[in-house]
C-alpha cells in the first residue's frame, strides 16, 4: 500500500491581525489551521457565521472558511497551520501503523485498511518549490482487509455527536474487524465507537469501543471474537471533551465462521 501527500514548503501559515469585533477574516491558505484565540473579553466565536463557542480556545479553520469574533476587549490570537499527514508519516515510525483507503464519500463503500510497518518517506520537488511525498506499508501481523466505510472518509464533530444510520445487506455471526484514524483533536479528549441494532427503530449497543485517545495522528484496530453476532444497522458515536475530531472509521465483517488471523 503507498500514500502520497503534497505540501508547499514555502507555505508558512501567518497570523493576520486581529479584526474589529464581529468582523470575518478568511483563511486563504490551501490548508485548514489552527486558531488559537486568548485573553480579552469575547461573546462569540463564529466559523462561517455560525457560533462555535463564546470563550477564547483553539478552534479549527477549514480552507476558504471565515471566523468572527465578537468582543469587548480585544483579544489575540494565533494561526497555525494543519499538515496532518506530513504531521503523521514524517516521523517515520517504528512501531506498526495503520494505513486506510477510502473509496469516495458514501457510507458503506469500499476501504481497505493495513496494519503495517512504515518502510520510507521519499520526497521530489517540483519547479514550483511544491515536496511530494511517498510513503509504502508493508503489512505486519494481518493481511490487508476490505470492508466498509461508516464515515464518509473523514468526519468532522465539532461535540459529541450519534452519526447516520448505515443500512447493511443482512447480520452476520463471524465477527468483525473494525479499523479508526484520528487525524485532528482540539480539546481534551474523543472516545470513538462503533454501535449496531438489529431492526428498525430499535436500540443501538457497542460493538466496537477505540476508548479515550487524547491526542491526534492515532490509529487502532480492535476485533470481536468469530463467534460474535454482527446487527445489519450501524452508528458512528463520539463523546468526550473536545471542540473539533476529525476522524475515519472502517468496518471489516468475516464472511465465513472460523476466521483467524
Amino acid at each position: 500500500m503507498q500514500f502520497t501527500t503534497l505540501f508547499n514548503n514555502t507555505g508558512s501559515t501567518a497570523t493576520p491581525g486581529f479584526p474589529t469585533s464581529t468582523t470575518p477574516v478568511t483563511n486563504t491558505n490551501a490548508w485548514p489551521v489552527f486558531v488559537t484565540i486568548a485573553g480579552g473579553t469575547l461573546t462569540s466565536v463564529k466559523i462561517n457565521g455560525t457560533q462555535v463557542g463564546t470563550t477564547a480556545g483553539t478552534y479549527v479553520l477549514p480552507v476558504g472558511s471565515n471566523i468572527s469574533v465578537t468582543y469587548t476587549v480585544a483579544p489575540t490570537w494565533n494561526w497555525v497551520g494543519v499538515l496532518a499527514e506530513h504531521n503523521a508519516l514524517s516521523t517515520l515510525p517504528t512501531a506498526d501503523t495503520i494505513g486506510t483507503y477510502f473509496r469516495g464519500t458514501t457510507l458503506g463503500n469500499p476501504v481497505a485498511c493495513c496494519n503495517a510497518k512504515q518502510v520510507n518517506y521519499d520526497g521530489t520537488r517540483d519547479n514550483t518549490g511544491a515536496l511530494t511525498f511517498q510513503s509504502s506499508l508493508q503489512a505486519d501481523g494481518f493481511g490487508l482487509e476490505w470492508g466498509i466505510m461508516l464515515t464518509p472518509g473523514l468526519r468532522a464533530d465539532t461535540a459529541a455527536t450519534v452519526g447516520a444510520a448505515y443500512t447493511d445487506v443482512a447480520a452476520s455471526n463471524f465477527g468483525a474487524q473494525a479499523y479508526v484514524q484520528l487525524v485532528a483533536l482540539v480539546g481534551t479528549n474523543v472516545d470513538i465507537s462503533i454501535t449496531h441494532c438489529a431492526t428498525v427503530g430499535g436500540t443501538y449497543t457497542s460493538l466496537f469501543d477505540f476508548g479515550s485517545m487524547t491526542t491526534p495522528n492515532q490509529s487502532k484496530r480492535l476485533a470481536v471474537s468469530n463467534t460474535t453476532t454482527v446487527n445489519q444497522f450501524f452508528k458512528v458515536v463520539t463523546t468526550g471533551t473536545f471542540t473539533y475530531a476529525q476522524f475515519a472509521v472502517a468496518l471489516m465483517r468475516n464472511p465465513i465462521a472460523g476466521v483467524v488471523f
